[in-house]
């Protein structure tokens, strides 16, 4: 066999016949590569953040893996058992971070041939501060109206706080965590219910627990209202007196509505109390006012009021103290 003339022949115009070869090669894989079937199927996104770090930024729940391969095998691929996996257990520093998607296929989709995987996206931008433990209150929060009059006066909640973790800036910002909406329609008197706590936001967790029991304490709602043209009355004058006064007032109350739109103010709501005058004269005296229990006064529109006694002339005196007696000449009774 000649080798040496089959070399020259080789060697004869080698660029060019190198640059066929690449351009044969170059055809192949790309017949190969566009002949290829792709499918995409979406992924759920697990994420480990099992250290000291935790991620205060949105993090998509899931990513879309792309798979190029035969035709013959591509009816084959499914999500099923396809893992994408965010790994941030091995950073111990707050900052911000580009972290790549990790993919684990199953042995199926590996023993391919051809085989071309993506992920989208290939990296998740995240902002990871450390996992901070605090206690916030539980605060109820309430649906519909109660019956006409009443209103939710107070409440207490066992447990009154409960313990949450998550990234230290936003469990910082979070001072309470709701219930899930407690039903007070058309109700008038106090209850006690158990009721789950609803979380907002998913970048907190709460620790132990996710029900709490609520006691809720119904009252009268109150209202305020004003009472007019009450007369005023004196009170316990000395018999040997008298004073001829006559004036109103009115009042402004707040209590219980419901009971206060049925209360009627009594004849001596606002009175004088003359007892302790002995003697003729002119006099300021403060106005007393008698209100039920449930009743605050808020004001009162005359506060003090002038009033001028007098000496009653002494037959009256003498008719008020011993009515029907007799007299004698001498003006002695009999």
């Amino acid at each position: 066999m000649k080798i040496k003339p089959l070399l020259e022949k080789l060697r004869r115009n080698w660029p060019i016949k190198a640059l066929c070869v690449v351009i044969a090669c170059l055809f192949y894989l790309f017949n190969r590569y566009t002949s290829l079937e792709q499918k995409s199927v979406p992924v759920t996104l697990k994420v480990l953040q099992e250290g000291e770090m935790v991620s205060s930024t949105h993090i998509p729940s899931s990513v879309s893996v792309t798979i190029r391969t035969s035709a013959e095998n591509i009816s084959k691929i499914t999500a099923e058992n396809i893992l994408a996996q965010l790994d941030l257990s091995w950073i111990t520093q707050e900052g911000t971070y580009d972290v790549p998607i990790s993919i684990d296929l199953p042995s199926n989709i590996v023993e391919m041939n051809p085989l071309q995987v993506t992920v989208y996206p290939e990296k998740v931008k995240v902002h990871l501060e450390r996992n901070l433990v605090s206690a916030v209150k539980v605060v109820p929060q309430f649906a519909g109206a109660p019956m006409d009059g009443y209103v939710v006066e107070s409440f207490q909640s066992d447990p009154e706080f409960v313990s949450i973790y998550g990234p230290r800036s936003i469990v910082q910002s979070v001072e309470s965590i709701s219930t899930e909406p407690i039903v007070i329609d058309d109700k008038n008197s106090s209850f006690s219910q158990k009721i789950k706590l609803m979380n907002i936001n998913r970048m907190i967790k709460v620790m132990d627990l996710d029900e709490c029991d609520i006691k809720v304490n119904m009252d009268y709602q109150e209202g305020i209202q004003e009472f007019r043209n009450l007369s005023i009355v004196l009170k316990n004058l000395a018999p040997d007196f008298e004073c001829e006064f006559k004036a109103s007032g009115s009042v402004t109350l707040r209590g219980p509505r419901l009971i206060m739109e049925d209360w009627t103010p009594n004849p001596d709501t606002l009175s004088v109390d003359l007892g302790e005058i002995t003697e003729p004269g002119e006099y300021t005296l403060p106005v007393s006012v008698l209100i039920p229990q449930e009743f605050h006064l808020e004001s009162v529109s005359l506060e003090n009021v002038k009033l001028v006694v007098k000496e009653r002339p002494p037959a009256e005196v003498v008719d008020e103290i011993l009515p029907g007696a007799v007299f004698n000449q001498n003006g002695a009774g009999q």
